[in-house]
Protein backbone atom coordinates (compact mmCIF):
# COMPACT_ATOMS: atom_id res chain seq x y z
CA UNK A 1 0.00 0.00 0.00
CA UNK A 2 2.85 2.37 0.87
CA UNK A 3 4.47 1.67 -2.49
CA UNK A 4 1.21 2.46 -4.28
CA UNK A 5 0.79 5.74 -2.38
CA UNK A 6 4.44 6.64 -2.91
CA UNK A 7 4.10 5.92 -6.64
CA UNK A 8 0.98 8.11 -6.68
CA UNK A 9 2.94 11.00 -5.15
CA UNK A 10 5.59 10.66 -7.85
CA UNK A 11 2.88 10.72 -10.52
CA UNK A 12 1.38 13.84 -8.90
CA UNK A 13 4.81 15.55 -8.86
CA UNK A 14 5.27 14.81 -12.57
CA UNK A 15 1.76 16.14 -13.21
CA UNK A 16 2.68 19.26 -11.22
CA UNK A 17 5.68 19.86 -13.44
CA UNK A 18 3.72 19.27 -16.64
CA UNK A 19 0.60 21.26 -15.69
CA UNK A 20 2.11 24.17 -13.74
CA UNK A 21 5.32 24.89 -15.65
CA UNK A 22 3.37 27.42 -17.71
CA UNK A 23 2.61 29.42 -14.57
CA UNK A 24 5.46 28.79 -12.07
CA UNK A 25 9.20 28.27 -12.00
CA UNK A 26 10.40 24.65 -11.60
CA UNK A 27 11.86 25.24 -8.12
CA UNK A 28 8.62 26.90 -7.04
CA UNK A 29 6.58 23.90 -8.23
CA UNK A 30 8.82 21.45 -6.36
CA UNK A 31 8.81 23.69 -3.27
CA UNK A 32 5.01 23.90 -3.32
CA UNK A 33 4.83 20.11 -3.63
CA UNK A 34 7.23 19.49 -0.71
CA UNK A 35 5.69 22.13 1.57
CA UNK A 36 2.27 20.51 1.28
CA UNK A 37 3.72 17.11 2.23
CA UNK A 38 5.49 18.65 5.25
CA UNK A 39 2.27 20.37 6.37
CA UNK A 40 0.30 17.12 6.07
CA UNK A 41 2.97 15.15 7.96
CA UNK A 42 2.99 17.68 10.81
CA UNK A 43 -0.81 17.72 11.10
CA UNK A 44 -1.01 13.92 10.79
CA UNK A 45 1.67 13.51 13.47
CA UNK A 46 -0.29 15.64 15.90
CA UNK A 47 -3.48 13.67 15.17
CA UNK A 48 -1.59 10.37 15.52
CA UNK A 49 -0.11 11.47 18.84
CA UNK A 50 -3.52 12.41 20.23
CA UNK A 51 -5.11 9.13 19.08
CA UNK A 52 -2.13 7.09 20.34
CA UNK A 53 -2.50 8.55 23.83
CA UNK A 54 -6.09 7.38 24.12
CA UNK A 55 -6.07 4.40 21.83
CA UNK A 56 -3.45 2.14 20.28
CA UNK A 57 -2.95 2.74 16.57
CA UNK A 58 -0.73 1.09 14.02
CA UNK A 59 2.28 3.17 12.91
CA UNK A 60 1.92 1.57 9.49
CA UNK A 61 -1.66 2.86 9.22
CA UNK A 62 -0.45 6.30 10.29
CA UNK A 63 2.10 6.40 7.45
CA UNK A 64 -0.43 5.19 4.85
CA UNK A 65 -3.10 7.62 6.01
CA UNK A 66 -0.62 10.51 5.98
CA UNK A 67 0.44 9.73 2.44
CA UNK A 68 -3.18 9.41 1.32
CA UNK A 69 -3.96 12.78 2.88
CA UNK A 70 -0.92 14.28 1.14
CA UNK A 71 -2.07 12.89 -2.21
CA UNK A 72 -5.56 14.30 -1.72
CA UNK A 73 -4.23 17.73 -0.76
CA UNK A 74 -1.88 17.81 -3.76
CA UNK A 75 -4.77 17.04 -6.13
CA UNK A 76 -6.92 19.77 -4.56
CA UNK A 77 -4.11 22.36 -4.70
CA UNK A 78 -3.16 21.71 -8.32
CA UNK A 79 -6.84 21.85 -9.29
CA UNK A 80 -7.25 25.21 -7.55
CA UNK A 81 -4.12 26.60 -9.23
CA UNK A 82 -5.30 25.50 -12.67
CA UNK A 83 -8.76 26.94 -12.01
CA UNK A 84 -7.20 30.22 -10.86
CA UNK A 85 -4.58 30.59 -13.60
CA UNK A 86 -6.43 29.31 -16.66
CA UNK A 87 -7.38 32.35 -18.77
CA UNK A 88 -11.03 33.22 -19.39
CA UNK A 89 -12.17 34.56 -22.75
CA UNK A 90 -14.69 37.09 -24.00
CA UNK A 91 -16.14 37.58 -27.44
CA UNK A 92 -14.95 40.53 -29.52
CA UNK A 93 -18.46 41.97 -29.32
CA UNK A 94 -18.43 41.88 -25.50
CA UNK A 95 -15.14 43.78 -25.34
CA UNK A 96 -16.12 46.39 -27.93
CA UNK A 97 -19.46 46.94 -26.19
CA UNK A 98 -17.60 47.50 -22.91
CA UNK A 99 -15.29 50.00 -24.60
CA UNK A 100 -18.30 51.95 -25.89
CA UNK A 101 -19.95 51.78 -22.46
CA UNK A 102 -16.81 53.08 -20.71
CA UNK A 103 -16.20 55.88 -23.23
CA UNK A 104 -19.76 57.21 -22.88
CA UNK A 105 -19.62 57.13 -19.07
CA UNK A 106 -16.18 58.73 -18.97
CA UNK A 107 -17.23 61.50 -21.34
CA UNK A 108 -20.08 62.27 -18.93
CA UNK A 109 -18.04 62.18 -15.72
CA UNK A 110 -14.58 63.46 -16.69
CA UNK A 111 -14.08 67.25 -16.36
CA UNK A 112 -12.36 67.45 -19.77
CA UNK A 113 -11.93 64.05 -21.38
CA UNK A 114 -10.39 65.55 -24.52
CA UNK A 115 -7.94 67.95 -22.88
CA UNK A 116 -4.92 66.29 -24.51
CA UNK A 117 -6.30 64.52 -27.57
CA UNK A 118 -9.09 65.63 -29.90
CA UNK A 119 -12.33 63.68 -29.94
CA UNK A 120 -11.90 62.80 -33.62
CA UNK A 121 -8.37 61.47 -33.07
CA UNK A 122 -9.47 59.50 -30.02
CA UNK A 123 -12.38 57.86 -31.85
CA UNK A 124 -10.24 57.10 -34.89
CA UNK A 125 -7.57 55.30 -32.84
CA UNK A 126 -10.19 53.54 -30.70
CA UNK A 127 -12.03 52.22 -33.76
CA UNK A 128 -8.72 50.92 -35.11
CA UNK A 129 -8.03 49.11 -31.82
CA UNK A 130 -11.50 47.55 -31.79
CA UNK A 131 -11.16 46.31 -35.37
CA UNK A 132 -7.84 44.63 -34.55
CA UNK A 133 -9.37 42.43 -31.82
CA UNK A 134 -9.60 38.67 -32.47
CA UNK A 135 -12.89 36.76 -32.23
CA UNK A 136 -11.93 35.50 -28.75
CA UNK A 137 -10.25 37.92 -26.34
CA UNK A 138 -8.51 36.75 -23.16
CA UNK A 139 -8.81 38.67 -19.89
CA UNK A 140 -5.21 39.85 -20.22
CA UNK A 141 -5.77 40.98 -23.80
CA UNK A 142 -8.95 42.77 -22.71
CA UNK A 143 -6.95 44.63 -20.07
CA UNK A 144 -4.29 45.62 -22.60
CA UNK A 145 -7.02 46.77 -24.99
CA UNK A 146 -8.65 49.04 -22.41
CA UNK A 147 -5.30 50.49 -21.42
CA UNK A 148 -4.46 51.23 -25.07
CA UNK A 149 -7.79 53.01 -25.49
CA UNK A 150 -7.74 55.13 -22.34
CA UNK A 151 -4.01 55.83 -22.13
CA UNK A 152 -4.64 58.18 -25.07
CA UNK A 153 -6.07 60.82 -22.73
CA UNK A 154 -2.93 60.86 -20.51
CA UNK A 155 -4.76 60.97 -17.20
CA UNK A 156 -3.20 58.57 -14.69
CA UNK A 157 -6.37 58.48 -12.58
CA UNK A 158 -8.45 57.22 -15.50
CA UNK A 159 -8.32 53.65 -16.77
CA UNK A 160 -8.55 50.01 -15.73
CA UNK A 161 -7.28 48.76 -12.35
CA UNK A 162 -4.29 46.51 -13.12
CA UNK A 163 -3.86 44.99 -9.66
CA UNK A 164 -7.51 43.88 -9.53
CA UNK A 165 -6.69 41.66 -12.49
CA UNK A 166 -4.06 39.85 -10.39
CA UNK A 167 -6.28 39.66 -7.30
CA UNK A 168 -9.18 38.21 -9.28
CA UNK A 169 -9.51 34.47 -8.48
CA UNK A 170 -6.15 34.68 -6.70
CA UNK A 171 -4.31 34.39 -10.02
CA UNK A 172 -1.56 36.87 -9.12
CA UNK A 173 1.06 34.32 -7.97
CA UNK A 174 0.62 32.25 -11.13
CA UNK A 175 1.46 34.86 -13.76
CA UNK A 176 4.99 35.09 -15.13
CA UNK A 177 6.52 38.55 -14.87
CA UNK A 178 9.83 40.25 -15.63
CA UNK A 179 12.33 39.29 -12.89
CA UNK A 180 14.24 42.57 -13.05
CA UNK A 181 13.89 46.14 -11.84
CA UNK A 182 14.52 48.46 -14.76
CA UNK A 183 15.79 52.02 -14.91
CA UNK A 184 14.98 54.22 -17.90
CA UNK A 185 17.56 56.83 -18.84
CA UNK A 186 17.21 58.85 -22.06
CA UNK A 187 14.85 56.20 -23.49
CA UNK A 188 17.40 53.46 -22.83
CA UNK A 189 16.68 50.53 -20.50
CA UNK A 190 19.14 49.42 -17.81
CA UNK A 191 18.94 46.64 -15.22
CA UNK A 192 18.90 48.10 -11.71
CA UNK A 193 18.14 44.93 -9.73
CA UNK A 194 17.52 41.20 -10.09
CA UNK A 195 14.37 39.71 -8.54
CA UNK A 196 15.47 36.10 -9.03
CA UNK A 197 18.68 34.13 -8.53
CA UNK A 198 18.56 32.33 -11.88
CA UNK A 199 19.29 34.01 -15.23
CA UNK A 200 20.52 37.12 -13.48
CA UNK A 201 21.76 40.09 -15.49
CA UNK A 202 24.72 42.14 -14.18
CA UNK A 203 23.42 45.37 -12.65
CA UNK A 204 24.16 48.30 -14.92
CA UNK A 205 23.78 46.24 -18.10
CA UNK A 206 21.76 47.82 -20.89
CA UNK A 207 18.91 45.81 -22.39
CA UNK A 208 19.08 46.32 -26.15
CA UNK A 209 16.36 43.89 -27.28
CA UNK A 210 13.33 42.16 -25.80
CA UNK A 211 11.83 39.27 -27.76
CA UNK A 212 13.93 40.35 -30.72
CA UNK A 213 12.51 43.90 -30.71
CA UNK A 214 14.76 46.94 -30.15
CA UNK A 215 14.05 48.55 -26.79
CA UNK A 216 12.93 51.79 -28.46
CA UNK A 217 10.01 49.86 -29.98
CA UNK A 218 9.35 48.04 -26.68
CA UNK A 219 9.13 51.36 -24.84
CA UNK A 220 6.75 52.71 -27.45
CA UNK A 221 4.49 49.67 -27.12
CA UNK A 222 4.45 49.44 -23.34
CA UNK A 223 3.90 53.21 -23.01
CA UNK A 224 0.48 52.58 -24.58
CA UNK A 225 -0.40 50.52 -21.48
CA UNK A 226 0.22 53.44 -19.11
CA UNK A 227 -1.91 56.54 -18.81
CA UNK A 228 0.85 58.92 -17.72
CA UNK A 229 0.90 62.67 -17.35
CA UNK A 230 4.65 63.19 -17.66
CA UNK A 231 7.69 61.09 -18.53
CA UNK A 232 8.85 61.08 -14.90
CA UNK A 233 5.73 59.17 -13.87
CA UNK A 234 5.91 56.83 -16.87
CA UNK A 235 9.51 55.89 -16.10
CA UNK A 236 8.60 55.22 -12.47
CA UNK A 237 5.76 52.92 -13.55
CA UNK A 238 8.10 51.02 -15.87
CA UNK A 239 9.93 49.75 -12.79
CA UNK A 240 6.89 47.53 -12.15
CA UNK A 241 7.63 43.98 -13.46
CA UNK A 242 3.89 43.14 -13.42
CA UNK A 243 3.35 45.71 -16.18
CA UNK A 244 6.02 44.10 -18.31
CA UNK A 245 4.34 40.74 -17.70
CA UNK A 246 1.09 42.14 -19.12
CA UNK A 247 2.90 43.57 -22.11
CA UNK A 248 4.48 40.17 -22.80
CA UNK A 249 1.30 38.14 -22.30
CA UNK A 250 2.81 36.48 -19.19
CA UNK A 251 5.21 34.49 -21.36
CA UNK A 252 8.93 33.86 -21.04
CA UNK A 253 11.06 36.88 -22.02
CA UNK A 254 13.95 36.73 -24.44
CA UNK A 255 16.39 39.40 -23.27
CA UNK A 256 19.43 40.63 -25.17
CA UNK A 257 21.74 42.81 -23.08
CA UNK A 258 25.22 44.23 -23.06
CA UNK A 259 27.27 44.69 -19.92
CA UNK A 260 28.26 48.12 -18.66
CA UNK A 261 31.81 47.69 -19.98
CA UNK A 262 30.37 46.91 -23.45
CA UNK A 263 32.50 43.75 -23.59
CA UNK A 264 29.71 41.20 -23.47
CA UNK A 265 26.48 40.92 -25.45
CA UNK A 266 24.29 38.01 -24.41
CA UNK A 267 20.77 36.71 -25.06
CA UNK A 268 18.92 34.77 -22.36
CA UNK A 269 15.40 33.50 -21.75
CA UNK A 270 14.00 34.45 -18.40
CA UNK A 271 10.84 35.07 -16.38
CA UNK A 272 9.86 35.48 -12.75
CA UNK A 273 7.34 33.69 -10.58
CA UNK A 274 6.28 33.82 -6.93
CA UNK A 275 9.77 34.58 -5.60
CA UNK A 276 10.19 37.53 -7.97
CA UNK A 277 6.81 38.94 -6.93
CA UNK A 278 7.66 38.62 -3.23
CA UNK A 279 11.01 40.39 -3.65
CA UNK A 280 9.45 43.19 -5.71
CA UNK A 281 6.53 43.66 -3.28
CA UNK A 282 8.84 43.65 -0.26
CA UNK A 283 11.06 46.33 -1.76
CA UNK A 284 8.17 48.57 -2.79
CA UNK A 285 6.06 48.24 0.35
CA UNK A 286 8.87 48.85 2.83
CA UNK A 287 7.81 45.90 4.98
CA UNK A 288 4.20 47.03 4.87
CA UNK A 289 4.78 50.36 6.67
CA UNK A 290 2.93 53.35 5.31
CA UNK A 291 5.01 55.68 7.48
CA UNK A 292 7.99 55.24 9.82
CA UNK A 293 10.48 57.36 11.75
CA UNK A 294 14.10 56.95 12.79
CA UNK A 295 17.22 59.02 13.33
CA UNK A 296 20.14 58.73 10.91
CA UNK A 297 23.67 60.14 10.55
CA UNK A 298 23.85 61.20 14.17
CA UNK A 299 20.71 63.07 15.12
CA UNK A 300 18.97 63.78 11.80
CA UNK A 301 15.28 62.86 11.84
CA UNK A 302 14.04 60.77 8.92
CA UNK A 303 10.36 60.12 8.15
CA UNK A 304 9.63 57.70 5.32
CA UNK A 305 6.08 58.40 4.19
CA UNK A 306 4.91 55.82 1.64
CA UNK A 307 1.13 56.16 1.56
CA UNK A 308 -1.54 58.73 2.40
CA UNK A 309 -3.79 56.24 4.20
CA UNK A 310 -5.53 55.83 7.59
CA UNK A 311 -5.87 59.38 8.93
CA UNK A 312 -6.48 58.40 12.56
CA UNK A 313 -3.42 56.15 12.63
CA UNK A 314 -1.36 58.88 10.96
CA UNK A 315 -2.42 61.44 13.57
CA UNK A 316 -1.18 59.11 16.32
CA UNK A 317 2.04 58.50 14.41
CA UNK A 318 2.67 62.24 14.01
CA UNK A 319 2.03 63.00 17.68
CA UNK A 320 4.34 60.21 18.84
CA UNK A 321 7.02 61.09 16.26
CA UNK A 322 7.14 64.82 16.88
CA UNK A 323 7.20 64.27 20.65
CA UNK A 324 10.30 62.15 20.06
CA UNK A 325 11.76 64.79 17.73
CA UNK A 326 11.26 67.51 20.34
CA UNK A 327 12.50 65.48 23.31
CA UNK A 328 15.64 64.43 21.42
CA UNK A 329 16.32 67.99 20.22
CA UNK A 330 16.31 67.05 16.54
CA UNK A 331 17.19 70.13 14.48
CA UNK A 332 17.08 68.67 10.95
CA UNK A 333 14.25 66.58 9.56
CA UNK A 334 14.04 64.70 6.25
CA UNK A 335 10.63 63.77 4.80
CA UNK A 336 10.93 61.03 2.15
CA UNK A 337 7.90 60.65 -0.16
CA UNK A 338 9.71 59.21 -3.20
CA UNK A 339 7.61 56.01 -3.11
CA UNK A 340 4.34 57.68 -2.18
CA UNK A 341 1.63 57.44 -4.87
CA UNK A 342 -1.03 59.23 -2.85
CA UNK A 343 -4.30 58.58 -1.05
CA UNK A 344 -6.19 60.91 1.29
CA UNK A 345 -5.21 64.60 1.08
CA UNK A 346 -6.24 65.10 4.71
CA UNK A 347 -2.98 63.44 5.78
CA UNK A 348 -1.06 66.16 3.98
CA UNK A 349 -3.03 68.84 5.83
CA UNK A 350 -2.26 67.12 9.12
CA UNK A 351 1.46 66.91 8.40
CA UNK A 352 1.54 70.59 7.39
CA UNK A 353 0.18 71.41 10.86
CA UNK A 354 3.47 70.09 12.27
CA UNK A 355 5.88 71.74 9.81
CA UNK A 356 4.32 74.84 8.21
CA UNK A 357 5.35 78.30 9.37
CA UNK A 358 2.10 79.92 8.20
CA UNK A 359 -1.52 79.23 7.33
CA UNK A 360 -1.70 77.15 4.17
CA UNK A 361 -3.84 75.40 1.63
CA UNK A 362 -3.01 72.56 -0.76
CA UNK A 363 -5.36 73.74 -3.54
CA UNK A 364 -6.30 77.03 -5.11
CA UNK A 365 -9.38 75.31 -6.48
CA UNK A 366 -10.92 71.92 -7.19
CA UNK A 367 -13.63 71.75 -9.82
CA UNK A 368 -16.06 68.82 -9.87
CA UNK A 369 -18.02 67.80 -12.95
CA UNK A 370 -21.80 67.68 -12.42
CA UNK A 371 -22.84 64.43 -14.13
CA UNK A 372 -25.92 62.24 -14.34
CA UNK A 373 -23.91 59.36 -12.87
CA UNK A 374 -23.17 61.28 -9.66
CA UNK A 375 -26.67 62.72 -9.44
CA UNK A 376 -28.24 59.24 -9.74
CA UNK A 377 -26.05 57.98 -6.89
CA UNK A 378 -26.95 60.97 -4.72
CA UNK A 379 -23.31 61.95 -4.33
CA UNK A 380 -23.92 65.61 -5.13
CA UNK A 381 -26.67 66.29 -2.60
CA UNK A 382 -24.27 68.61 -0.77
CA UNK A 383 -24.24 70.92 -3.82
CA UNK A 384 -26.93 73.61 -3.92
CA UNK A 385 -29.79 72.27 -6.07
CA UNK A 386 -29.73 75.37 -8.28
CA UNK A 387 -26.12 74.60 -9.21
CA UNK A 388 -26.59 70.93 -10.08
CA UNK A 389 -26.59 71.54 -13.81
CA UNK A 390 -25.39 68.49 -15.74
CA UNK A 391 -22.21 69.15 -17.71
CA UNK A 392 -21.13 72.20 -15.69
CA UNK A 393 -18.21 72.53 -13.27
CA UNK A 394 -18.73 73.30 -9.57
CA UNK A 395 -15.94 74.86 -7.47
CA UNK A 396 -15.73 72.53 -4.48
CA UNK A 397 -12.94 74.34 -2.59
CA UNK A 398 -12.89 78.00 -1.59
CA UNK A 399 -9.76 80.15 -1.53
CA UNK A 400 -9.46 80.39 2.26
CA UNK A 401 -6.42 78.93 3.98
CA UNK A 402 -6.23 76.26 6.63
CA UNK A 403 -5.44 77.96 9.93
CA UNK A 404 -2.47 76.75 11.93
CA UNK A 405 -3.75 75.46 15.25
CA UNK A 406 -1.86 75.74 18.52
CA UNK A 407 0.69 72.95 18.38
CA UNK A 408 3.55 72.80 20.91
CA UNK A 409 5.09 69.98 18.82
CA UNK A 410 5.43 72.07 15.65
CA UNK A 411 8.90 71.54 14.16
CA UNK A 412 11.03 74.70 13.94
CA UNK A 413 14.27 73.26 12.54
CA UNK A 414 15.50 72.71 8.99
CA UNK A 415 13.27 70.64 6.68
CA UNK A 416 14.20 68.63 3.61
CA UNK A 417 11.71 66.87 1.31
CA UNK A 418 12.74 63.99 -0.98
CA UNK A 419 10.60 63.49 -4.12
CA UNK A 420 10.67 61.45 -7.35
CA UNK A 421 8.70 60.06 -10.27
CA UNK A 422 6.59 57.86 -7.99
CA UNK A 423 5.51 60.89 -5.94
CA UNK A 424 1.98 61.12 -7.27
CA UNK A 425 -1.55 62.32 -6.56
CA UNK A 426 -1.95 63.40 -2.91
CA UNK A 427 1.79 63.03 -2.34
CA UNK A 428 2.47 65.42 -5.22
CA UNK A 429 -0.16 67.81 -3.81
CA UNK A 430 1.68 67.82 -0.49
CA UNK A 431 5.02 68.44 -2.23
CA UNK A 432 3.48 71.36 -4.12
CA UNK A 433 2.14 72.89 -0.90
CA UNK A 434 5.49 72.30 0.82
CA UNK A 435 7.20 74.22 -2.00
CA UNK A 436 4.55 76.94 -2.20
CA UNK A 437 4.86 77.84 1.49
CA UNK A 438 8.65 77.48 1.52
CA UNK A 439 8.65 74.88 4.27
CA UNK A 440 12.15 73.68 3.32
CA UNK A 441 14.45 72.44 0.59
CA UNK A 442 13.31 69.83 -1.94
CA UNK A 443 15.72 67.21 -3.31
CA UNK A 444 15.26 64.47 -5.93
CA UNK A 445 13.58 64.42 -9.33
CA UNK A 446 10.34 65.86 -10.74
CA UNK A 447 7.17 64.42 -9.22
CA UNK A 448 4.96 62.12 -11.29
CA UNK A 449 1.92 64.25 -10.41
CA UNK A 450 1.25 67.64 -11.98
CA UNK A 451 0.79 70.89 -10.03
CA UNK A 452 -2.06 72.46 -12.02
CA UNK A 453 -4.99 71.60 -14.29
CA UNK A 454 -4.72 67.90 -13.56
CA UNK A 455 -7.53 65.42 -13.07
CA UNK A 456 -8.11 63.15 -10.06
CA UNK A 457 -10.59 61.74 -7.50
CA UNK A 458 -11.76 58.57 -9.20
CA UNK A 459 -15.35 57.66 -9.95
CA UNK A 460 -15.25 53.85 -10.08
CA UNK A 461 -17.46 51.45 -12.01
CA UNK A 462 -17.48 47.88 -13.30
CA UNK A 463 -17.80 46.98 -16.95
CA UNK A 464 -20.97 44.97 -17.73
CA UNK A 465 -19.39 42.18 -19.83
CA UNK A 466 -15.72 41.76 -18.86
CA UNK A 467 -16.39 42.80 -15.23
CA UNK A 468 -13.11 44.74 -15.18
CA UNK A 469 -12.89 47.54 -12.60
CA UNK A 470 -12.50 51.00 -14.12
CA UNK A 471 -11.95 54.46 -12.74
CA UNK A 472 -12.37 57.93 -14.20
CA UNK A 473 -11.40 61.34 -12.84
CA UNK A 474 -14.29 63.56 -11.84
CA UNK A 475 -12.38 66.63 -10.61
CA UNK A 476 -9.92 69.15 -11.93
CA UNK A 477 -7.33 70.42 -9.43
CA UNK A 478 -5.07 73.44 -9.21
CA UNK A 479 -2.41 73.26 -6.47
CA UNK A 480 -1.39 76.34 -4.54
CA UNK A 481 1.33 78.09 -6.58
CA UNK A 482 0.80 75.46 -9.29
CA UNK A 483 1.91 76.23 -12.84
CA UNK A 484 -0.20 74.98 -15.75
CA UNK A 485 2.68 73.57 -17.83
CA UNK A 486 2.08 69.81 -17.61
CA UNK A 487 5.00 69.53 -15.19
CA UNK A 488 5.28 68.21 -11.67
CA UNK A 489 7.02 69.73 -8.66
CA UNK A 490 10.59 70.62 -9.67
CA UNK A 491 13.11 70.11 -6.83
CA UNK A 492 15.55 72.75 -5.61
CA UNK A 493 18.33 70.19 -6.10
CA UNK A 494 17.91 67.65 -8.90
CA UNK A 495 19.56 64.43 -7.75
CA UNK A 496 18.89 60.91 -8.97
CA UNK A 497 20.25 57.50 -8.07
CA UNK A 498 22.45 56.21 -10.87
CA UNK A 499 22.88 52.64 -12.10
CA UNK A 500 26.21 52.56 -10.28
CA UNK A 501 24.42 53.57 -7.08
CA UNK A 502 21.97 50.69 -7.52
CA UNK A 503 24.90 48.34 -8.07
CA UNK A 504 26.64 49.51 -4.90
CA UNK A 505 23.50 49.80 -2.77
CA UNK A 506 23.87 53.57 -2.41
CA UNK A 507 21.00 56.01 -2.01
CA UNK A 508 22.55 59.06 -3.68
CA UNK A 509 19.52 61.29 -3.02
CA UNK A 510 19.58 60.61 0.71
CA UNK A 511 23.37 60.86 0.85
CA UNK A 512 23.26 64.22 -0.96
CA UNK A 513 20.70 65.48 1.58
CA UNK A 514 22.78 64.38 4.55
CA UNK A 515 25.86 66.07 3.05
CA UNK A 516 23.81 69.23 2.43
CA UNK A 517 22.73 69.26 6.08
CA UNK A 518 26.33 68.90 7.23
CA UNK A 519 27.43 71.74 4.92
CA UNK A 520 24.69 74.02 6.29
CA UNK A 521 25.93 73.33 9.81
CA UNK A 522 29.46 74.47 9.03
Amino acid sequence: MKKIVGFTLVIILISYLLLLSKYLMIEEIIGLFIIQIIVVVIISSLIYLIIFIFKAISYKNYIVNSLLAACSLQIVIVSLILWSATPRYFSREQVTNDIDYAVKLMEDVHPNFYAIISKDAFYSKTDSIKKSLPEKVSEAEAFRTFEMVFSQIHDAHTGVNMMNFFIKRGSGPFRKILPYKLKIENERIFVAKNYFYRNTIPIGSEIIKINGKPTSLCLKEISQLISFENISYRNAQLQNPFLWGFWNGFKVFEITYKTSDNKTIKTIKSSGGIISKILFSKENKTSGKAYSYKTIAGNIGYIEFNSFENLDKFKSFLEFTFKSIKSNNVKELILDIRRNEGGNNSLGDELMQYISKSDFRQFDSALIKISNEYLLKGKLNWVDSTKRVVGTMYNQIDSSKTKLRDNPLRFVGQLYLLIGGNTFSSASDFASSFQCYKAGKIIGTETGGLTAAYFSNKYTFKLPNTKLDMGVSDKKFFNSCGIDNRRGVIPDYTVENSIEDEQNGIDRVLKFTIDLIKQNKE
